[in-house]
């Protein structure tokens, strides 16, 4: 099913809908709104689907009466209730400690290894919270775009390996916005709160329409920002989520933490797995702050489900 054919079937369904709202149906999240766009717009070009009211606009099939008694937009409820994974956690907070701690001591072994380009970056961007003059945010994209390569971001099949590093010109300024304050080194307690995984979800979609806008686009195609490379930037720039690589994505699956999937209520659960033990993860976290700088709860919980999957591969 087209995506046209997939935004007519939930307008049938639910009548008047948000761009938002079509998104996390049709993808089962928010981060994906810009990808719909073209197609939304399509259809309201074409009369089929009206647009009515702005910021968010609301979305129906032609003919389908709009007023303040009928527009009831189909939201998941003020405060949203997340599902957490049925299954039992196989990750105990011993073993998750033994591999933050295994993962810490192994990349300060070489205090010019690559993983250290983390350390470098989230310094870099913590030092100069949202000052935005054009040196100074010229220097954090530089930050930036050597930490993504040396976390295999600019490998051949990325656009970003045939742009410089000011095309992340545009996205520093998107994170260095003062709104976005809530979001840097944030608790684990406070990410499971709705107002900030509203603020995650806007500015993950800001950073990948930033990116699908870049021009020229790399061979004629819209510059496609992945889940990796979204998470992998929100943790160097403002630490508030895990990177969502392939080594990630494995363990917190095997272990029943979330489902893998970068989105809301996959945050949520790795933010709740951190809550629940959250005695023995900051205890560790004040550990690792003696190296000279903070540790956010979401890189410790890269550190850990990273170091157990890249284990159970050289295995």
């Amino acid at each position: 099913m087209s995506q046209k054919e997939k935004i007519i079937s939930l307008l049938k369904v639910n009548q008047i809908m948000t761009q938002s709202d079509l998104a996390e149906d049709i993808y089962e999240d928010r981060f994906h709104t810009s990808n719909i766009y073209s197609a939304l717009m399509s259809l309201v070009d074409n009369d089929i689907v009206t647009r009515s009211g702005e910021y968010p606009a609301r979305y129906s099939l032609s003919g389908t009466p709009i007023s303040e008694e009928t527009t009831v937009i189909k939201k998941k409820a003020e405060v949203q209730q997340y599902k957490v994974q049925q299954q039992t956690v196989t990750m105990s907070v011993e073993k998750a400690t033994h591999l933050i701690r295994d993962y810490f001591n192994k990349t300060v072994k070489d205090k010019h290894g690559r993983y250290m380009s983390w350390r470098h970056c989230y310094k870099a961007f913590s030092e100069n919270r949202n000052i935005t003059d054009e040196q100074t945010v010229d220097y954090l994209a530089l930050h930036l775009a050597f930490y993504l390569a040396s976390w295999g971001m600019y490998r051949g099949s990325s656009f970003l390996l045939q742009k410089d590093y000011k095309v992340h010109i545009p996205i520093v300024k998107i994170i260095q916005k003062g709104k976005y304050n809530s979001l840097f080194g944030i608790s684990a307690e406070d990410l499971c709160k709705k107002s900030n995984l509203d603020l995650l979800d806007e500015i993950a979609t800001r950073i990948r329409g930033c990116y699908a806008e870049e021009r020229p686009s790399v061979d004629g195609v819209v510059n496609h920002a992945t889940d990796t490379l979204i998470t992998k930037i929100l943790l160097g720039t403002l630490g508030c989520v895990p990177a969502y690589d392939r080594y990630y994505v494995q363990s917190v699956k095997k272990h029943h933490i979330s489902s893998g999937n970068f989105n809301r209520n996959s945050v949520y659960c790795v933010a709740k797995f951190y809550c629940d033990n959250l005695k023995d993860f900051e205890k560790l976290r004040c550990e690792l702050n003696k190296c000279g700088m903070e540790y956010p709860p979401m890189k410790l919980m890269d550190m850990c489900f990273w170091q157990d999957a890249y284990i159970n591969d050289l295995n």
